[in-house]
Order: C-alpha cells, then sequence, then structure tokens
C-alpha cells in the first residue's frame, strides 16, 4: 500500500467516524488532514490566480492576432 492509498484509507476512516457521530470531535494526524483539504495556502491560492490570470492574458492575445 502506497502513502496515497494509506491516506485516503485514513480519511476514508474519519469521513465514516464523523457522520456517525457528528459531535464526537475525531482527532486526525495532521498529514491526513492536510490530505483532506484542512490546512489553507495563502501561497497556493495565489499562484492559482496568478496562473489563471497568465491563461487569460494568452487567450486575449490570440485573440487579437
Amino acid at each position: 500500500m502506497d502513502k496515497i492509498d494509506e491516506l485516503r484509507a485514513a480519511a476514508d476512516m474519519v469521513d465514516s467516524q464523523s457522520s456517525e457521530n457528528p459531535s464526537l470531535g475525531v482527532p486526525v494526524d495532521p498529514d491526513v488532514a492536510d490530505f483532506m483539504g484542512a490546512f489553507y495556502d495563502p501561497a497556493a491560492e495565489a499562484d492559482a490566480k496568478a496562473m489563471k490570470g497568465l491563461n487569460g492574458q494568452e487567450d486575449e492575445d490570440v485573440a487579437r492576432s
């Protein structure tokens, strides 16, 4: 079993436990939480916005020519 499979299995277990009893706090390993998207990364968001802007700019350049 590789790392992604282990993270997916752990994330499925967390999901199952939290769905069965939503009032129960489920401790989650930071790597699993990161895999589940729990952490906000402003640098990654800024990169995604910059890439989207570049893609839009390229589209405009093509339309002008």
